[in-house]
């Protein structure tokens, strides 16, 4: 099973305007724009590894929303541009 993981939350810099929200990114110095969905992942990812199952199930249940194979095919999409972005990582684990 791999994991997914922000390795520090700290090294942002976050704004809200109005329930969206720009993120500096301090190491690579380039600004992003996300909702609250976007941003709650990173939240989660921040606490601890979680594994795409896990945080699809966190992300249904603070937005009750179900989720599907197509909610979980966006989450693994976003993950893959967040990783691109250098804001989160796979952490490949053995079982």
């Amino acid at each position: 099973m791999n994991l997914w993981r922000r390795p520090d939350l700290s090294s942002l810099h976050i704004e809200n305007w109005a329930g969206e929200f720009t993120i500096f990114q301090r190491e690579s110095g380039k600004t992003h724009f996300l909702n609250e969905m976007g941003l709650r992942i990173l939240t989660i990812l921040d606490q601890s590894p979680t594994s795409l199952d896990t945080l699809c199930q966190k992300l249904s249940k603070y937005f009750t929303v179900q989720p599907d194979s197509q909610f979980s095919e966006q989450i693994a999409r976003t993950l893959r541009r967040y990783e691109a972005l250098g804001l989160v990582e796979e952490v490949i684990k053995n079982e």
